[in-house]
């Protein structure tokens, strides 16, 4: 398991707050969580969030995972966008959309 960087999930975290318009002290209160938790992760005070914690930011600033803030990019990087697309289609859908990407991209697939 890859270590995780939580001075780039920070920065992130602030560039997302950003804009969506928020700060740590609204978004917390937006997501049930000490105003403090988050504003002293996104300051630096504190060094991480906990998986909880992390997983109501994710969800509130519209990322499918946590994973999503390893990226230098959250806003456009490639596989972010397709994960905030796919999770916004109809489940029915879903079926249909990998089958076509499978057969669109069999060349690159890992066998």
């Amino acid at each position: 398991m890859a270590k995780v960087d939580w001075d780039r999930r920070r920065k992130n975290i602030r560039i997302l707050m950003a804009l969506a318009g928020t700060n740590p002290t609204r978004l917390a209160a937006q997501v049930e969580l000490s105003p403090n938790t988050l504003s002293k992760f996104t300051n630096g005070s504190t060094q991480t969030l906990s998986e909880k914690s992390l997983a109501k930011v994710v969800e509130a600033l519209g990322l499918s995972s946590a994973s999503d803030l390893d990226t230098d990019n959250p806003i456009n990087d490639p596989k972010v966008v397709l994960r905030r697309l796919i999770d916004e289609l109809p489940e029915d859908a879903l079926p249909g959309l990998a089958r076509e990407l499978e057969v669109r991209f069999s060349d690159h697939l890992k066998k």
